[in-house]
């Protein structure tokens, strides 16, 4: 324990956050974003063997980022108390569970809903927190790095999942992805009714209530009309969102296969 704490306090490294589309966010999100996509797309073609063992590389790599998130979050934030509002269960979490639990899934409906969740929804998760990353400038080095790593990698796993064809290829293939996530919402709710007196900062997985959503817009509706009705546009915002990521890379798909196909006329 001992080794451990000051493991974390040599890795405490206090840092001024940075401003939402300063320096650091911009140079992080300009250099990210084309490596994840031209490592998704070289790797597209891999095997369905390494396929799972990238997978799961990368959902243990996730495991052991969160496992050093949450020691710290106790034990330098908590000051040794469980700080519960960073239970790993937020919607960004999912992808590092999917691509824990995919390795061992056989081909079937519901590996292929999975998929599609995690490239849907994961993506979204990770691409759109970079217009608004004040959640992700904090004031230590290695938090940082670690939240604008970790959702750099959903941009890349749901990228990959795209263009390996192992997300859902056509429309109505979003509907056990949705169900996955309506699913999710109502164990997030089940989690934040439990643990509503915990010790830290609210506990809201998902947030979709009953504390009160800290996010943009979220928190104004909540003042208005209460948790209730922000969780039901904030959950249908969502759906359609992830639907709307979604439908753009099946009409890229079609664009791409059309092209293709021209292509290979023109040679015969």
């Amino acid at each position: 324990m001992d080794l451990l704490l000051r493991f974390l306090e040599k890795t405490a490294w206090k840092m001024t956050p940075p401003e939402p589309y300063g320096t650091f966010h911009l140079v992080f999100w300009l250099t990210g974003l084309p490596i994840a996509f031209l490592a998704a797309f070289f790797l597209r073609k891999v095997s369905d063997k390494t396929d799972r063992r990238l997978l799961f590389s990368v959902g243990f790599v996730l495991l052991l980022a969160e496992a050093y998130k949450q020691l710290f979050y106790t034990f330098i934030v908590g000051g040794g108390e469980y700080q519960f509002d960073r239970i790993p269960f937020q919607l960004c979490s999912m992808p590092m569970y999917a691509c824990l639990v995919l390795p061992f899934l056989r081909e079937g409906k519901f590996r292929r809903a999975l998929c599609t969740f995690t490239a849907s929804f994961g993506f979204m998760g990770g691409f759109v927190s970079y217009f608004s990353p004040e959640s992700m400038c904090l004031p230590y080095w290695t938090l940082t790095i670690h939240s604008f790593s970790w959702h750099m990698i959903l941009v890349f796993i749901g990228l990959y999942l795209f263009f390996s064809g192992r997300a859902g290829v056509r429309f109505r293939d979003f509907l056990p992805a949705a169900g996955i996530y309506l699913s999710l919402c109502l164990v997030a709710f089940g989690i934040n009714a439990l643990c509503y007196n915990c010790p830290g900062a609210d506990v809201n997985m998902f947030y979709v209530g009953p504390k009160p959503s800290p996010l943009v817009i979220c928190r104004d509706i909540v003042a208005r009309f209460g948790w209730a009705v922000n969780t039901v546009v904030y959950v249908t915002a969502l759906t359609l969102c992830a639907f709307a990521f979604y439908s753009a890379y099946l009409l890229l798909r079609k664009a791409v296969r059309k092209r293709a196909e021209k292509r290979i006329r023109k040679k015969a």
